[in-house]
């Protein structure tokens, strides 16, 4: 009977299917063919944070305590988590604790002020992590590049990620006592690493290179610069283009808006040429959808790892270029002081818009700064990559074609490419009258701790501890001259930043310095 009953339900639905017209049935809509998308996953950052897309960390925007990138923030005693009015030995927290001397241990949660302040999360960098940000001067990608600069009237130094994304942070000097010291221009923050002494290896930026070297007693009171853990990155098919979209709008617009005749020649050249990089290497990345089309780097993943590379890498050189942009000093800009010596000196240095920025590093002899490193490879005047052989300025024929040249040409001589009429480098007699006549002494101005130099009739002018490219803890300027019988160097006056005292010296002509300017 159930047999029976099946078939006849069966013969039913045929004949009510076999009724229905062709025109009734719909067929069911089919997607249209997508084309592939790439995918753009975003580098983790905001106000308050940074993602070099290094390590395993985010770095925050600004010192912990402060509005904002440009403020210092508080001071602290390594281990301690408010700030005090007195940083010594005498006041600090843990000077019986024997808790941290020991190799190979952090601060706990509770005495790290970034975690304590800023809660869960938040935390002081460690020793290894600031390793990852050391600038090495080369064209590796993974590293960070430091250049000094000003911020909203603040000197300090901006960091530039491997993927084009910037910190910065302002020159703050350190808390010994009550007093603040700031006469070597450095930045210098804790880590939370332990040591088995009273001092501690700490962050340091200075005009050289972001290191650990420094070591510092662990009662001074220095700033913090809070880290922030980071989740794993995207997967390796993502692209992250976000950073290069943005280095790229910028550019673009710095580009629309400013007169190239105002910059270096160098400079303007490199931004232009960087940013036609960028849009070269953002469109590829969108024409080939997000795969480099060659057999040779095989899998999709391996593809898309090196393209993400290569996008950080455009975006890095880009952010470089714009900071890089150098503008020409306008001849307003620099004022004629008289201290009632033979010549008159510049009320600032080359370069520098206000008397304490620093303002350009020129080798000797060259009339532009560099973008990169300060070496004989690339200095003017060096035949070949070494000191070994000179094309100008040749007194002993050990070093080149001799042409008896002592003294810097007026074409030679960048105070007077820049400034024009009768600005010109100082020569040795020049600046050696400026240190027998004048006294030296450290004072504050608008913030900044400057050397003021005060000449016979008490005008004065002023020298930002400035260092050189290779030196960091004196005011370095250049002279005219070459050294008597040293090819290879040429004089220059040193002014001791801490202690007052000016004297004439000699450096390798390739060294980047400051220099400041004189006319009748």
């Amino acid at each position: 009977m159930k047999k029976v009953f099946y078939a006849f339900l069966s013969l039913m639905m045929c004949m009510f299917s076999s009724c229905q017209k062709d025109e009734d049935v719909v067929p069911e809509p089919q997607p249209e063919p997508k084309e592939p998308i790439v995918k753009y996953a975003e580098y983790e950052t905001n106000d308050d944070y940074v993602d070099f897309g290094i390590g395993n960390f985010m770095i925050a925007t600004k010192n912990l305590g402060a509005k904002r990138p440009e403020d210092t923030g508080d001071f602290f005693a390594w281990g301690e988590t408010e700030p005090k009015e007195v940083y010594s030995w005498d006041t600090y927290k843990l000077q019986t604790s024997t808790l941290y001397y020991k190799e190979n241990g952090f601060l706990q949660p509770q005495d790290d002020a970034a975690t304590v302040v800023l809660g869960e999360g938040w935390r002081m960098p460690t020793v290894d992590e600031v390793k990852l940000l050391y600038d090495t001067y080369t064209t590796d990608r993974n590293c960070c590049r430091m250049r000094p600069t000003i911020r909203n009237g603040v000197f300090g130094y901006l960091l530039i990620g491997p993927n084009g994304n910037t910190v910065f942070f302002p020159s703050t000097g350190r808390m010994q006592g009550n007093e603040l010291i700031t006469w070597d221009n450095d930045t210098k923050m804790w880590c939370k690493d332990c040591a088995k002494t009273r001092a501690l290896k700490v962050f340091t930026i200075d005009m050289i290179d972001v290191s650990t070297f420094w070591e510092v007693n662990r009662s001074d009171g220095l700033p913090i610069r809070p880290v922030k853990e980071r989740g794993a990155m995207p997967d390796t098919v993502y692209l992250k283009l976000n950073v290069l979209d943005r280095n790229i709008a910028e550019a673009q617009k710095l580009l629309s808006t400013i007169n190239p005749e105002e910059y270096t020649a160098e400079s303007y050249q490199t931004l232009e040429k960087n940013h036609q990089r960028a849009i070269a290497m953002r469109a590829y990345v969108v024409e080939n959808d997000g795969q480099k089309k060659h057999a040779y780097l095989g899998l999709i993943n391996e593809v898309n790892l090196e393209l993400q590379d290569s996008i950080d890498h455009a975006s890095h050189f880009l952010r470089m270029a714009m900071v890089d942009l150098q503008p020409l000093p306008k001849p307003s800009d620099i004022k004629a002081v008289d201290l009632g010596l033979s010549v008159r000196w510049a009320s600032a240095n080359l370069g520098a818009r206000t008397e304490t920025e620093n303002g350009y590093f020129i080798a000797w002899g060259e009339l532009t700064p560099k973008q990169g490193r300060y070496e004989w490879g690339n200095y003017k005047f060096c035949k070949e990559a070494g000191e070994g052989a000179f094309t100008k300025y040749v007194t002993d024929s050990e070093w080149g074609e001799v042409d008896g040249k002592t003294r810097l040409d007026l074409e030679d001589d960048a105070a007077h490419a820049f400034m024009g009429g009768s600005w010109r480098m100082p020569t040795p007699e020049e600046f050696q009258e400026l240190v027998d006549n004048c006294t030296f002494e450290n004072v504050s101005l608008n913030g900044h701790t400057v050397m003021k130099a005060t000449g016979p009739n008490g005008n004065y002018i002023y020298f930002p501890h400035t260092g050189s490219t290779r030196v960091v803890d004196e005011i370095y300027c250049w002279t005219t001259d070459l050294s008597p019988g040293a090819n290879q160097h040429a004089i220059c006056y040193s002014i001791h930043s801490f202690w007052g005292e000016a004297y004439k010296t000699w450096e390798d002509r390739y060294v980047g310095m400051t220099i400041r300017a004189v006319c009748p």
